[in-house]
């Protein structure tokens, strides 16, 4: 109970963890490891969750909260898997203000997934889609609120034309939490 208060406050403090090196001789030595916020995104699930710790592994890493989100609609203009342009997570580039976005609203945040000024409007090649998914809204993915409208988080609601949709909560939480011109910010995506 007291290492995770340790690392809890550790955590809240700046950035770093301890992490314990047990030597050859068995003594304990503390070596420094710089830490990260990181999310994982559940793509089927619409489950996402912010991790601080090592970027990308959750046995490493304190799991910070879990969202309950929308994604985009599935093989129509679904969420971008980066493992399908090579990659293996997105970054979070820019974090806005979009309160005069009605669809966006209080805040967005910009993943690098490569966007087009015309049709599709999102990766070319990208086969997921029978061929090429068409994303049918020019500008940006990312991660964004409802604008107050929570009925665009539930079931009943086919999805968003490729972003991460949060409650205005979780995404005013996220803003002011991240910082993408101070440190990288990954976003993994697993297709579950």
């Amino acid at each position: 109970m007291i290492k995770y208060l340790f690392l809890l406050m550790l955590f809240l403090l700046g950035g770093f963890s301890l992490f314990v090196n047990m030597n050859t001789d068995k003594s304990d030595t503390f070596v420094a490891a710089q830490s990260a916020y990181w999310l994982l995104l559940e793509r089927k699930a619409n489950t996402e969750y912010l991790y601080f710790g090592d970027n990308g592994k959750k046995e490493t890493s304190i799991k910070v909260k879990t969202f309950k989100v929308k994604t985009g609609v599935l093989g129509e203009k679904p969420t971008p898997l980066p493992e399908l342009l090579n990659r293996d997570y997105w970054l979070i580039i820019n974090k806005e203000e979009s309160s005069d976005n009605p669809e966006t609203a209080p805040y967005f945040l910009t993943l690098d997934v490569p966007v087009g000024e015309v049709a599709p409007f999102g990766p070319v090649p990208y086969i997921e889609c029978e061929g090429q998914c068409d994303w049918e809204i020019p500008g940006y993915f990312g991660l964004h609120g409802v604008g107050g409208e929570l009925s665009k988080l539930t079931a009943e609601d086919e999805g968003s034309s490729g972003c991460v949709r949060h409650s205005d909560e979780d995404i005013t939480l996220l803003y002011n939490l991240l910082d993408p011109k101070r440190e990288n910010i990954r976003y993994y995506i697993e297709d579950v």
